[in-house]
C-alpha cells in the first residue's frame, strides 16, 4: 500500500504592508517647515551681508577722511616746498650771476695788469732799451678783425729810442704779402683801403706813435705777412723794413700818441 505523499507549501516573498492611516496636515506642515528654515537662512545670509557691507562702507569713509587730511598735509609741504624751492632757485641764480660777474671783473682786471705790464715794458724799451738799435724802430704790428669778414683794423707803432731830444718825421708805407688762385702777390695799402694814401702814412713823434686804419682784402686772396716799410727825413734820414707774420689779435693794447 502506498504511502500518501503531503502537498508542500511554499512561503509567499511578498513584503507585508502596513497600513497608516492619511493625515491631510502632516504634509503641509513639513512644507511650511522647509520654507521657514529657507527664510531664516536667507534672512540671516542677508543680515550678514548687509552688516557687512555696512562696516565696508564705513571703513571707506573713515579711510577716505584719513587720506583726504594726508592730501591736505601733502599739499601744504608741496607749497612749502615749492617755496623753500623757489628761495633755492632765485639764490642760486644770484649766486651764479655773482660768480659770473666776479669771474668778469677778475678778466678785465687781468686784462687790465697785462695791458700795464705791457706799456712799462714798452715805455723801458723806449726810455732804456737793452740792445744796441737806438733811433727809430718799427716796433709793433697789430691786426684785428671787423664785424665785416673780409675788413680788418690795423695799427702800427713806431718808436724813436734812447734819442728823444728831436722829432723824427717821414712817412710809412704799407703791403700785404699772400696768395691768389695759387699765385704769390703784394698788394699796396693802396690797393686796400680807400682811405690810404699812395705816398704813404706821414708820421712825425719823439717817443712814440700809432698809425692804425681798417684794409679790406679782395675775395680769393689768403694773407700770409705784412710787410711794413718806415722812412725818415732829414739828415739822419733811414729807412726800415720789418716782416710781420699775419696774425689776428683779440686784444690789443691802446697805447697813445705822444
Amino acid at each position: 500500500m502506498k504511502t500518501q505523499r503531503k502537498p508542500i507549501v511554499q512561503e509567499s516573498s511578498q513584503t507585508s504592508m502596513v497600513l497608516v492611516p492619511h493625515r491631510k496636515g502632516h504634509k503641509v506642515k513639513r512644507i511650511m517647515s522647509a520654507l521657514l528654515a529657507m527664510l531664516i537662512v536667507a534672512s540671516v545670509f542677508a543680515g550678514a551681508g548687509y552688516w557687512t557691507g555696512v562696516r565696508h562702507h564705513l571703513e571707506a569713509i573713515v579711510e577716505n577722511q584719513e587720506m583726504k587730511g594726508q592730501l591736505r598735509s601733502l599739499k601744504s609741504k608741496h607749497v612749502e616746498l615749492r617755496g623753500v624751492a623757489a628761495v633755492d632757485r632765485h639764490g642760486s641764480v644770484l649766486e651764479k650771476k655773482a660768480t659770473e660777474r666776479v669771474r668778469q671783473d677778475n678778466v678785465l682786471l687781468q686784462n687790465k695788469v697785462a695791458e700795464l705790464q705791457e706799456a712799462v715794458s714798452f715805455y723801458k724799451g723806449i726810455m732804456a732799451p737793452l740792445r744796441n738799435d737806438k733811433g727809430l724802430r718799427i716796433e709793433k704790428l697789430s691786426v684785428q678783425r671787423t664785424a665785416d669778414s673780409a675788413r680788418y683794423r690795423y695799427k702800427v707803432v713806431l718808436t724813436q729810442v734812447a734819442n728823444n731830444s728831436s722829432y723824427v718825421s717821414g712817412s710809412l708805407h704799407i703791403r700785404v704779402l699772400g696768395t691768389s688762385k695759387g699765385e704769390q702777390k703784394a698788394l699796396s695799402l693802396k690797393a686796400l683801403s680807400e682811405s690810404a694814401n699812395k705816398d704813404g702814412a706821414k708820421f712825425k713823434f719823439r717817443y712814440f706813435q700809432d698809425l692804425s686804419g681798417e684794409l679790406t682784402l679782395p675775395g680769393g686772396f689768403i694773407p700770409d705777412q705784412v710787410e711794413v716799410v718806415a722812412q725818415s727825413r732829414g739828415k739822419k734820414a733811414m729807412r726800415l723794413e720789418r716782416l710781420f707774420d699775419w696774425k689776428i689779435e683779440e686784444i690789443a693794447s691802446d697805447v697813445g700818441q705822444r
